[in-house]
């Protein structure tokens, strides 16, 4: 008896396996064929030329339009550049890649001394073929308030104004910030004169001042305003927010910018992100302030953060604070660039939309950092429009176009199994009565 029971419970084993063997064989066999990355020309739905800059440099930059942006899918991985019937390959460059090798370089001070009205004034010498957009002030002092003017010049005779209304602030008595930093619309003028105004809060005293140095400014995209709309605004529990719809889920947005005229307030804010606007992650947190004292206003009203889901969401902690008022809000991105080997002989032509398509691996992506983009021309991309010799294929995975074969041959197995193992059991029990 003990033997037959053991042989019918070796049948039950074997065709299970069996079964979940074939099974499994069908779905890894269906993942063997993943989406490919190479594609023609009649597999993407858009279609614009490129003008490609005439110059002899063997690179080009291409600057991607709102709308190539907001057609392409998410991340941009069915972006192509066809020469003729060639693909050619290309590197996507962001804004992080043109920051990321920025660094700080101590500045030889020239003619420093006071001038009519007793403010200090010094001149500094900018690194050739260097670009600025951003210095910072060497002082040990705290809790002090100063303005400051940054004028610009090839020849310490004609000097032209950069900004006049920066402040630089140690609040350490209020628990707040240190802030020396001050931006800059990129620049390469030869000198910087800088001049510290003398009225203000507490004691300064000047150390020196370093410059933001990159070599590569000239070819960052412009930083752009995001147009948006306001989904939902509320204040409970001392905290106030706001929900924003980008209208676009693929547009890069870096800055979050706070309009108030509200002074002498500090609050702690955290941005959240959202692709469906029901998921929510925090993207980043930190404070906002304005402090003012007397005429001078030390003020950071901007968060910064690097995303490109659709949905914001801020939250702003007032506590037991009125609500601030909040009279305008602007987000601020600016859109990737794509650098490309150039070929003047033929026309160049880029496409995009296709949603099956994976991103396309190019050795340029590799050593994109290591070229100079200083002199890099800049190719133009004519109006978009319907690619004519698009034709649709279904190039996705076996296993995404017959989800419902899979489920039928998941569903027969069960219930397959669940027949042999009544069987079996109804077999054993006849067999041991």
């Amino acid at each position: 008896m003990m033997k037959i029971l053991h042989n019918n419970k070796r049948k039950v084993e074997q065709s299970v396996t069996q079964f979940l063997t074939i099974y499994f064989l069908i779905v890894i066999l269906s993942l063997l064929a993943p989406v490919q990355a190479f594609a023609a020309i009649s597999d993407f739905r858009y279609r614009a030329p490129i003008t490609v800059n005439d110059s002899v440099a063997s690179y080009n930059l291409l600057e991607l339009t709102d709308e190539v942006l907001g057609q392409a899918q998410t991340g941009s991985p069915d972006l192509r550049i066809y020469s003729g019937d060639e693909e050619i390959p290309y590197a996507m460059v962001t804004e992080q890649d043109f920051t990321a090798n920025t660094k700080f370089e101590r500045a030889e001070i020239l003619n420093q001394g006071s001038d009519a009205q007793g403010n200090l004034q010094f001149e500094v010498m900018n690194p050739t073929n260097q670009w600025v957009r951003q210095l910072m002030v060497i002082s040990s002092d705290k809790n002090f308030i100063r303005s400051m003017k940054v004028e610009g010049s090839h020849n310490q005779q004609n000097w032209l104004t950069l900004t006049e209304d920066s402040t630089i602030f140690d609040l350490t008595d209020e628990q707040k910030t240190r802030h020396l930093e001050v931006n800059l619309v990129p620049t390469n003028y030869s000198y910087l004169r800088i001049t510290i105004y003398n009225v203000g809060k507490g004691a300064f005293h000047f150390d020196g001042v370093s410059l933001s140095v990159e070599n590569q400014t000239e070819v960052a995209a412009e930083t752009k305003k995001r147009p948006y709309t306001l989904l939902t605004q509320s204040n409970k529990n001392g905290i106030q927010e706001y929900t924003l719809d980008l209208m676009h889920s693929n547009l890069p947005s870096s800055e979050w910018e706070i309009i108030t005229d509200v002074v002498n307030f500090n609050r702690t804010v955290e941005l959240y992100a959202s692709e469906n606007n029901k998921d929510w992650n925090l993207i980043t947190q930190g404070d906002i302030f304005a402090y003012q004292l007397d005429k001078l206003t030390a003020k950071q009203l901007v968060l910064k953060f690097n995303t490109r889901l659709r949905y914001l969401k801020l939250k702003i902690n007032n506590q037991d604070n009125t609500t601030l008022n909040i009279q305008a809000m602007n987000i601020k991105g600016s859109n990737p660039l794509l650098v490309f080997p150039a070929d003047r002989t033929k026309e160049s032509i880029l496409f995009w939309g296709n949603s099956q398509i994976k991103a396309p691996a190019y050795d340029i992506q590799k050593f994109k950092n290591n070229l100079d983009y200083t002199n890099t021309p800049r190719a133009s991309l004519g109006p978009p429009e319907e690619n004519k010799d698009y034709q649709f294929k279904d190039t996705r995975p076996w296993t995404d176009r017959n989800t419902w074969l899979l489920q039928g041959i998941l569903v027969t197995v069960v219930i397959a199994l669940l027949v042999i193992i009544i069987r079996n059991i109804r077999r054993i029990s006849s067999e041991k009565h």
